[in-house]
């Protein structure tokens, strides 16, 4: 497995053997290690790697089968023994000790000489992260053995190398089966709300995997789709599964929604998609978060305008601009009529006047039996007001100011239940624009 974004590490394996001639008798096991470094080629989105034995240690027991007297049961002697294979510097003379430089992975990497550019365009991920972050490795010394990372079938080279008291030469060959760093990314949000939605979105995946054109690779046809609801009110989706794509994308198809009003906030919408590379499973989780929770009341309840996230704009709840249930508003203009009201209500009173009601969400406004459609407060574009003084007299002054004020004001007794102006059932002055 080559680790992502730098080829370079130890592999290591253990072995046990038995070899028989007409003199002698071994049995044994021992432990073989190697150093591995590697070259990315961008342009062919290929690895040379160059494999580098840091010796094989074996022990076990020897037995010699000539010489032995008839019938006597040869004697085991055990024995240990250590292996340098493919050696930069041979040793002259077998006695010499031995003080090879394989176990040090430094033996073959280089010093990092990053390309300061992409070395060439293309749609893969960050050419420029996987070019940078790649040690890059001397493999003059050693036969390079080149892997090519859009194929996914197992790839056997062969490997030569000569012992460093020329005993022999050991030929390997390694079976390489590459085992992907992908992941999912999201193709259809920015950064900001990055795993939010809400139902109307189609939302859009890839696979990727770190300096691979997965499209234009043997990985193409090979990932499976399937996103999963999560929580209540998630429900179905549209498609819930997909077979051999690269790419994947669905709908929410949500068939029940909470609309009976409330003044609490909603529980977020939430899917978990998978995407898998044989055994190999990667995830990405979605999950709704307060501004798009905000917008999806709307999507609920149909109401007229829907809005961005940009219209989402932070405001704590504070039972007069922002009545609830989130720290954020719908934010039309409140300050400003407010600011209007105020300044022609004090021509005639040197009263002040409060806000009872500005900001609702759809399910807050349903609450307060105040539903009918297009609402203004959803919209941020309504106040409820009321006078410090309380009082029918101060109520109609400032019903009269609302209006002078170049506002669509009346008076109610209750959200949605309007009453003749100067009535003494009034609790508040309604104004919207």
């Amino acid at each position: 497995m080559i680790p992502q974004n730098s080829v370079a590490g130890r592999m290591s394996g253990t072995f046990d053997a038995e070899v028989s001639t007409r003199a002698r008798r071994v049995k044994g096991t021992g432990t073989a290690e190697w150093t591995i470094g590697g070259r990315y080629d961008p342009s062919e989105e290929t690895v040379a790697i160059a494999i580098h034995s840091s010796g094989v240690d074996a022990r076990g027991t020897e037995t010699a089968l000539e010489g032995a007297a008839e019938g006597a049961t040869p004697a085991e002697q055990p024995f240990s023994t250590r292996l340098y294979w493919g050696l930069h510097t041979p040793v002259r003379y077998y006695w010499e000790p031995r003080t090879p430089k394989a176990d040090d992975v430094s033996t073959i990497l280089e010093v990092m000489k990053p390309p300061a550019a992409p070395v060439i365009p293309s749609g893969r991920e960050a050419d420029a992260y996987m070019v940078d972050s790649i040690p890059q490795v001397g493999l003059n010394a050693l036969h390079p053995l080149v892997l090519d990372l859009k194929d996914p079938k197992p790839q056997t080279v062969t490997q030569t190398s000569l012992d460093a008291v020329a005993l022999g030469d050991r030929v390997t060959t390694w079976t390489f089966t590459l085992v992907p760093n992908y992941s999912i990314e999201r193709v259809d949000r920015g950064p900001h709300g990055h795993n939010s939605f809400v139902s109307t979105d189609f939302i859009n995946f890839r696979i990727t995997i770190p300096g691979v054109t997965v499209a234009k690779s043997g990985w193409a046809d090979l990932p499976s789709w399937e996103v999963k609801a999560l929580g209540p009110f998630s429900e179905n989706v549209v498609p819930n599964q997909l077979q051999h794509s690269t790419t994947f994308g669905f709908k929410p198809n949500p068939t029940s929604r909470p609309t009976n009003g409330s003044t609490a906030r909603n529980r977020p919408m939430q899917y978990t998609v998978s995407a898998a590379l044989g055994s190999i499973v990667q995830y990405f989780i979605l999950t709704q978060d307060t501004e798009d929770l905000l917008r999806q009341e709307y999507i609920d309840h149909n109401e007229g305008v829907s809005p961005s996230r940009a219209d989402c704009v932070a405001h704590p709840i504070d039972n007069s601009f922002n009545v609830g249930n989130y720290d954020l508003v719908i934010d039309g203009g409140m300050q400003v009529a407010f600011d209007k009201v105020t300044l022609e209500f004090g021509k005639d009173s040197k009263d002040g006047l409060r806000v009872v009601a500005g900001f609702r969400c759809p399910q807050r406004n349903k609450a307060t039996g105040d539903f009918h459609p297009n609402n203004k407060h959803t919209q941020g574009r309504a106040l409820d007001l009321v006078p410090n003084s309380a009082g029918a007299g101060a109520m109609l002054a400032l019903y009269q100011a609302c209006v002078k004020a170049g506002y669509h004001s009346f008076c109610e007794s209750a959200p949605g239940t309007q009453v003749p102006a100067g009535s003494p059932n009034a609790k508040h002055v309604h104004v919207d624009w």
